[in-house]
Formats: structure tokens, sequence, C-alpha cells
């Protein structure tokens, strides 16, 4: 017998109107409704009276400087000293398996 499948989401009611609400941008209606403990802020939202939307915020990337060679390279050291040990590693490996695949078939032949 195959599963019942249903198309309800398993959430309250609450919390399926602040996703909408969410969805459609509508942050202060959101915020409010958390600040007072109650959906009626988002119901009113939900129902139809709507609210402009927030000016477009620039993005972050706009804000932010490009960090320094110095700066990356003293943030960073760890990762140039991890993988430099990781190399010694993988070639400390491929010797020894390189040692074995000689010496161990005389060995067992």
């Amino acid at each position: 017998m195959t599963k019942k499948r249903t198309r309800k989401p398993n959430l309250s009611e609450e919390a399926l109107m602040r996703a909408r609400a969410e969805l459609r941008g509508e942050a202060e209606a959101v915020s409010a409704a958390e600040s007072n403990g109650t959906a009626s802020a988002v119901a009113s939202t939900a129902t139809g009276a709507t609210k402009a939307r927030p000016a477009a915020r620039p993005l972050a990337t706009q804000s932010r400087r490009a960090p320094t060679t110095e700066e990356l390279q003293r943030e960073y050291t760890y990762v140039i000293r991890d993988l430099r040990n990781l190399l010694i590693l993988s070639a400390a490996i491929l010797v020894a398996i390189l040692v074995i695949a000689i010496v161990l078939p005389p060995v067992t032949g």
C-alpha cells in the first residue's frame, strides 16, 4: 500500500503567515509580530493590506575593500604550513608505497 501524501505543510498558521510575509519582503510586519507575540500584524498584511517595500540596500561587496597581500599572508600563514606538511606526508607515503611494491613481490614470490 502506498503512503498517503499530503500537500499541507506541517506548520502553524502563524509560521506560514510569517514566512509568506518575509517572502513578499514585508519585514516590518514580521518584526512587529515577533515583538508583540501575536500574528495580527502579519495577518493584516497577508489578507491584503500591503506596505511599501523598503528601498533596495546596496550590495555588501560595494562597501568592502580588497585585503592586501600582506594581510592575507599574515592571516593565512597556517594554510601554507598545512599545505607544506600535507605535501611532505603525501611524498613520504608515495615513497613508502613504491618501496613496498618493489620489495614485497620478491619476498612473497
